[in-house]
């Protein structure tokens, strides 16, 4: 009988690896590895994991990427996938993806740090000469977005402009890592292309109304994320890219937005000590808001008959199914890879690594519905 391949998902006890470790549960000939720096919770959750499916394969391991030992623990594992959600990864080096390359472990991280996803391909000669295949940033941006654009890249001749944004539903759970890493950019300066220049812009400024199907009209601010500096190689000829976040509570929008002039002006520099603080705060307000959230991509361009043509993908999550997108990219990778489905090998950013139909597929259990509108150019 063929031995289960191992899947470990590192920070498996988080905001999303959880998620992650829930949806991988039970799949065929895999053992499950339940990997985090507290035995403890590590072993409270793979029994939550255990009750839920009692045939499935589930273990535990300790790691701490921080640790000493950290290589040689991971080696131990005989990973066939490493899945690394323990973020932010804003200010992480490469430490897991290289112990992966060591132990011969096909690696996928959720990455929205820009320069971490941009950077990832100097790992790209070792991933090859190891016949492995490492994957950053497969998650919401720029997994997700780019397989959106993939998918609508055609109805046009050449595409000039894409917006994207996304709203998250003010009750979904915001762990520590998803604190730490939406403050790490406020008020930090930040490269954008816009009408053919690159312009300066600040984290959680540059304010303007958006609206979504089912979210209404909400304030969001401009937000540092992969896909500003990848798209414009991605998608030649395009000539501006922006993301903004439109948080569901507009006092919660201005008050970052009055924080990011802060750092400006040199006050505070950066908000880290803040986080505990900030996470604390949100968790007792959580049920001020709405369990619906959205995404948004706007394609504006040239369209097939050279007409002004503008295309705006519109995703809607209720029940609060919101974060299980994030996971999503990485789920679909991991499954292919367990699988021995990928042939390919090396370090790559996660673009056009998945398609807008294994998106659906996987989400179709989910209350996560998505629409596309076509129009002229605005």
């Amino acid at each position: 009988m063929e031995e289960p391949r191992k899947i470990v998902v590192i920070g498996a006890t988080g905001n999303f690896g959880s998620r992650i470790c829930a949806r991988l549960l039970g799949e065929p000939n895999t053992e499950l590895v339940v990997a985090s720096r507290s035995s403890a919770n590590a072993e409270e959750f793979a029994g939550s994991l255990r009750e839920r499916r009692p045939d499935a394969i589930v273990s535990t391991a300790v790691l701490d990427q921080s640790a000493d030992s950290f290589e040689d623990d991971l080696l131990c594992l005989g990973a066939t996938v490493v899945i690394h959600t323990a973020g932010p990864y804003q200010g992480q080096d490469y430490r897991v993806a290289r112990a992966c390359i060591q132990c011969g472990s096909h690696y996928i991280d959720l990455a929205d740090g820009r320069e971490f996803v941009r950077g990832f391909n100097a790992l790209h000669r070792n991933a090859i000469e190891q016949d492995v295949l490492l994957v950053s940033g497969a998650s919401t941006l720029p997994g997700l977005s780019s397989a959106v654009i993939g998918e609508l890249e055609n109805r046009f001749v050449s595409i000039r402009d894409i917006e994207i944004s996304i709203a998250p539903a003010h009750q979904t759970p915001r762990g520590r890592a998803t604190v730490a890493a939406v403050l790490s950019y406020c008020g930090k300066p930040f490269a954008v292309l816009e009408n053919g220049d690159w312009v300066l812009r600040y984290g959680w400024q540059h304010l303007k109304t958006q609206r979504y199907p089912d979210c209404g009209s909400r304030l969001s601010g401009a937000c540092d994320v992969p896909d500003l500096v990848l798209f414009p190689d991605r998608f030649p000829g395009v000539e501006t890219v922006t993301f903004h976040a439109a948080l569901e509570a507009k006092w919660e929008q201005i008050a970052l937005w009055l924080m990011a002039w802060v750092t400006r002006i040199g006050i505070i520099r950066n908000w880290d000590r803040m986080v505990r603080s900030f996470q604390w705060l949100s968790e007792r307000l959580i049920r001020l808001g709405s369990a619906t959230g959205g995404m948004q991509i706007r394609l504006s361009g040239i369209g097939s008959g050279l007409e002004p043509k503008s295309v705006t993908w519109n995703l809607t999550a209720h029940q609060n199914h919101g974060p299980e997108i994030p996971c999503t990219p990485a789920l679909i990778l991991a499954r292919k890879l367990a699988a021995d489905q990928m042939p390919a090998r090396g370090a790559y950013p996660c673009l056009g690594m998945i398609t807008l139909a294994e998106f659906d597929s996987e989400v179709s259990d989910l209350d996560v519905r998505w629409k596309i509108d076509e129009g002229p150019a605005v």
